[in-house]
């Protein structure tokens, strides 16, 4: 479906409102993007005839588990993930990266090595160094390129060793809007059997995403910022899966 830019404005309600007898423009990409109506009427139809737990054997929670499916299949589509099974939904990013990081580094060692990137948004940092904290880990940080504010794959790489156990990095920049190269960085992981953490919340409303053309473990990205609803704070879909 194609919509001429007034076509594509008239599906926003937030974008048919004045300010000061202006039309509003919103141009804040990191606080997320407006609701369509379209995403308004399903979840007020959902809310107002299904609203129910998963599991019953009433037709609301068999609805909605349904629906849950339909999400997850289109969760596989949207980033080309081998299977509906390997899409996980949760509130927001930070709080599905926090949960993860505590799952995965149970069995980590004293001296273990996650590598993180001053690029990221501090999301993908924090919760790997707390994690790393109680695990005894080493936390390193991958420099920037200061002229066009890049990774530093060179950096990057001569941290890389055998005790590397994850690298979490950005697909995009919030801040800078800079695009990673993540092929090249989960080749290089691969090298020292590390897994590899990808924050996609800034990069996947504006490119398509290929999880398996990646290599990636894991990779995270927010609908609040592709026109979903922030719902408990925001939806975010995490997708992870084993080679």
């Amino acid at each position: 479906m194609h919509f001429t830019p007034d076509e594509a404005r008239r599906q926003f309600t937030a974008l048919n409102q004045t300010h000061n007898d202006k039309p509003v423009v919103f141009l804040d990409g990191p606080g997320g993007s407006q609701v369509p109506q379209s995403v308004l009427s399903a979840m007020n139809e959902y809310l107002g005839a299904y609203n129910s737990n998963l599991g019953g054997h009433y037709f609301s929670s068999k609805h909605t588990v349904e629906l849950v499916g339909l999400a997850r299949a289109c969760g596989r589509d949207f980033v080309n993930a081998p299977s509906a099974d390997n899409i996980v939904f949760g509130a927001n990013m930070t709080s599905l990266t926090f949960q993860l990081s505590r799952a995965i580094t149970r069995d980590w060692q004293q001296g273990d090595e996650v590598i993180v990137t001053s690029l990221d948004h501090y999301s993908n940092v924090s919760s790997w160094e707390q994690a790393a904290e109680d695990r005894g880990a080493v936390v390193k940080q991958v420099k920037v390129n200061t002229q066009d504010c890049s990774v530093d794959l060179e950096h990057f790489e001569s941290l890389l060793s055998n005790k590397t156990k994850l690298v979490a990095v950005t697909y995009a920049s919030n801040t800078t809007g800079t695009i990673t190269d993540i092929k090249r960085i989960v080749e290089l992981a691969k090298q020292y059997d590390a897994a590899v953490y990808v924050d996609a919340v800034h990069y996947a409303p504006h490119n398509l995403i290929d999880v398996q053309a990646l290599g990636c473990d894991f990779l995270v990205c927010s609908a609040y910022k592709f026109f979903g609803p922030i719902w408990e704070w925001h939806t975010s879909a995490l997708i992870g899966y084993r080679h």
